[in-house]
Order: C-alpha cells, then structure tokens, then sequence
C-alpha cells in the first residue's frame, strides 16, 4: 500500500507555474496557454494536470472519497444545500449574468445534491473521482477537459445561437450560457454534468474552477486543488494560472 504524502507548501501560489525535472517526467510537458474571461465580475481559475504514470495509487483514492463523502455529510448534516453561503453566492453571480440558476444550476449543485440524496459518491474515472472531490470541499463550479481535445487558446464567455453541448444528461443549446471555447467551438461549461466514466483515457487533465470574483479569496480553488494534487500524489501540475474579467479600453 502506497503511502499519502502531503507537501509541506500545500497550497499552490496564484499565477506560479510548477513543472516536474525532465527526469521525472513520463511525457515532454506542454508549454502554459492563456484562457480569456470576458464575463464581468467573474473569475476563473485554470490547472493542466498530468497523470503519474509511474503511480500505484493502491487504496489512496478510497480514503480520498470516503474523506470527501464525510465531510459533505458533516457540513450538510440536514441535506440543505440552501443553507450554504457558497451556492447562494454563486446563484446571485449567475443572476448578474442573466442566467436563472433554477432553470439552469451549476452541475456543481446537482452534484452535491445527488451525493445528499444518495448518501454515496459514485466512483469513476480518476479526472471524475477528482473533479467529485474538488466540488465537494469546495462547493464551486468546476469543469475538466481532456488536454488532447483542446485547442488553446481558450475564452470563457457567453455561448452564441447554434452552440450546442452535450453531457450526461442530453445536448443542450449553449446561446447565452456560459461555456468554455478553444479555437475549434464550445468544449465545456460548469453546468456539463459529466458522466463518471467519461475520460478514462484521459493523462492530461484540465481543472477549470469559476467563482464570481468577490468569493475567489474566500472559496481559494487552488488550496483545494493543491491539497488534492498533494494527497494523492495521482497527478503533477504542468502549470496553473487565474484569470479575470478586464474591460475593452480604446
């Protein structure tokens, strides 16, 4: 059984990029890429990740989730997701963008709520488990795409007419929602709800965390990110970086 290492910093700088020593890497890393926020008064918060292959995870990511799970439980003890400052701020940053966070809720919320409801978190892909894990002890919308199927650079803005995403649940038009694009189209947003078999293949994840700005410092998307990465020891980080809303001048 492998052993749990926990890094000493824990939390990753905002705008550092961590590369591992040549000699340590399975993979050449890629170099960093820039993602656009053009929704005002929001933030976002991006991490290409790459699989360990050299990793025997054994039980590590049983604990994790079992982890996970009891800490929902704890912090939710009467199942009332209404309750948290963290969705109810996230609903109003949504409502500021003309988005009914009823009509379309973050996949964050219906994450949560199913996991509530269930008393279980499913188990899954590893980008999945850590996606899972992510929402819960952070309760914010995230996204994670496949470092393959993307091509940067990226621009988080409001989907146009004919923009279309699929996900666990069906295709849904994206006009006017926020969505995820790269230079080809839309490729995701936080409110995909990803199957948990999806990404298998996966060995170099994208981790995308999106806040209203005035709630980034108090969520820090990257501790949870950087404890997660550290407990587990499953991935490297090949770069992070935030990004925010900046007005056109000129």
């Amino acid at each position: 059984m492998p052993q749990i290492h926990l890094n000493q910093r824990g939390i990753i700088e905002d705008v550092a990029t961590t590369q591992t020593p040549p000699a340590k890497a399975q993979n050449q890393l890629r170099e960093p890429f820039d993602c656009a926020v053009r929704l005002p008064g929001w933030k976002l918060h991006l991490a290409h990740l790459q699989l360990r292959e050299e990793r025997d995870l054994g039980n590590v990511m049983d604990v994790a989730m079992e982890g996970a799970l009891a800490h929902l439980k704890r912090v939710h003890p009467g199942g009332r997701l209404e309750e948290s400052d963290t969705i109810l701020a996230i609903r109003d940053g949504l409502t500021t963008l003309g988005i009914d966070p009823a009509a379309t809720p973050p996949a964050s919320e219906l994450l949560l709520s199913d996991f509530l409801q269930t008393g279980r978190i499913p188990r899954g892909t590893l980008a999945w488990e850590f996606l899972a894990q992510l929402t819960v002890k952070s309760e914010a919308p995230w996204s994670v795409v496949d470092r393959d199927a993307i091509e940067p650079p990226l621009d988080w803005r409001l989907g146009e007419s004919g923009e279309r995403l699929c996900d666990a649940d069906g295709w849904h038009d994206c006009e006017r929602l926020p969505v995820l694009a790269d230079q080809q189209g839309v490729k995701t947003s936080f409110w995909v709800r990803l199957d948990p078999t999806e990404l298998e293949t996966c060995r170099e994840p994208v981790f995308v965390c999106y806040l209203p700005q005035r709630l980034f410092r108090r969520v820090e998307p990257r501790a949870h990110l950087g404890r997660a990465v550290w407990l587990t020891w499953a991935y490297r980080f090949v770069f992070e970086r935030t990004g925010s809303f900046r007005a056109a001048t000129g």
